[in-house]
């Protein structure tokens, strides 16, 4: 399981604690209960990253919020990370047509959320061309200054438009939608369904994509949000957590003649 988010090890503050417990506990023992003890600490910042991070078309992210706790049994510590899996390995779906898919495990985006973007430009242009079936009625066309009369003949052929446009659109990625013309008469449209579900947008000159700020339009990245505003709650289930654990393991060790509560040397 792929977890990118923040890395919490137990806090310096902690440190005699914690060699009091390596003194007690055998290393494998050590790691596994400081993994415990991480689980529990860390779960009110999971909670509350799940409760502020936003749901965009594919809802990805917030479904990805997880955490993954790792003991180093060699060493007798452990390390706890929250975050969004972006392992991309669990079964996934078109999330509405598109290239774009849903899945559990998808949060490849989550930088760009937390950190921003730079500006963007599309500057690559594309010629439009559609098929059109031509008149099957006789019509007149100006050519050359004159009119002349034509006899159309139902003909489906491609037409390429003259005129080089840049676009930015959502088609491919996010999947199909359908332009809705805009009341008021100005030739306004509107994408079906609407932004951010999915966007277009056409012009004539290179299409400049303005920068995303960290947090989005919010403001409030959500891996720092949810660390600052949980750090104490972590803290406080750490003292309480390792003072518990250290009184328990001198309880015990008055029942033993070893000098591990374990009883034994290693695990």
């Amino acid at each position: 399981m792929a977890v990118a988010g923040v890395r919490i090890r137990i806090f310096n503050d902690f440190k005699p604690v914690i060699d009091e417990l390596g003194r007690i506990f055998p290393p494998k023992y050590a790691a596994n209960e400081l993994a415990r003890i991480l689980r529990k600490a860390v779960a009110p910042m999971v909670n509350r990253l799940r409760q502020i991070t936003p749901v965009g078309p594919t809802g990805n992210l917030k479904r990805a919020v997880s955490k993954k706790v790792i003991p180093y049994r060699a060493d007798g510590t452990a390390l706890a990370l929250v975050g969004y899996t972006r392992a991309g390995r669990r079964d996934s779906a078109s999330a509405a047509g598109g290239s774009v898919r849903a899945g559990p495990d998808r949060a490849f985006h989550q930088w760009w959320l937390e950190y921003g973007t730079k500006e963007r430009k599309i500057t690559t242009p594309k010629r439009r061309q559609y098929q059109r079936r031509s008149p099957t009625k006789p019509f007149a066309r100006r050519r050359n200054g004159q009119y002349e009369l034509v006899m159309g003949k139902g003909v489906l052929h491609t037409v390429t438009e003259k005129t080089e446009t840049y676009i930015a659109s959502s088609f491919n990625s996010l999947g199909p939608f359908r332009m809705i013309r805009q009341g008021g008469g100005d030739g306004r449209v509107q994408t079906d369904p609407p932004y951010p579900n999915a966007f277009f947008k056409k012009s004539k000159t290179p299409i400049q994509i303005p920068a995303t700020p960290a947090g989005g339009v919010a403001g409030r990245p959500p891996l720092n949000t949810a660390f600052m505003e949980t750090q104490e709650q972590i803290a406080t289930v750490l003292q309480e957590e390792l003072s518990l654990t250290l009184a328990e393991a001198w309880a015990a060790l008055r029942y033993k003649d070893s000098g591990t509560v374990s009883g034994t040397d290693s695990l």
